[in-house]
């Protein structure tokens, strides 16, 4: 092997290195790359706030590209009957007719703040959670 090749190949295994690495600190602790906004999601998930939505609802879907991967941390309330894991009474029960809907929910389920239906921006749910 000649001097250029073992350099070439040194190169290749240092960024090898280098990706698993960085690849591995991002991993947060359910073993998924961190999102960005995963500290926000999570703190609105344990202050109560909730989104009342549907899997097949175009604002939901935007509404949660807003989140991007932390969306996973939010607790999305299916509203559409014809849905898997559908919670359809609930969001009866909530007066739901239109998705999104984001209600802040204290621990016994009571509304506390809850938005016009919509797309929400971030920043009107960090004000109301205190997030």
């Amino acid at each position: 092997m000649s001097k250029k090749d073992t350099n070439i190949a040194i190169v290749v295994v240092v960024i090898v290195i280098g990706l698993f690495v960085l690849f591995s600190v991002q991993k947060d602790r359910v073993g998924q790359v961190g999102g960005e906004y995963d500290e926000f999601a999570e703190c609105l998930y344990d202050s109560g706030m909730r989104m009342y939505g549907s899997e097949t609802c175009s604002f939901c879907e935007r509404q949660r590209q807003l989140f991007g991967e932390s969306f996973r941390f939010i607790k999305e309330i299916e509203c559409d009957p014809r849905n898997d894991d559908s919670e359809y009474e609930r969001c009866i029960e909530k007066g739901i007719s239109h998705t999104p809907t984001w209600i802040l929910e204290d621990k016994k389920g009571n509304d506390v703040h809850r938005f016009e239906s919509g797309v929400q921006s971030l920043e009107a749910l960090s004000e109301v959670s205190g997030c």
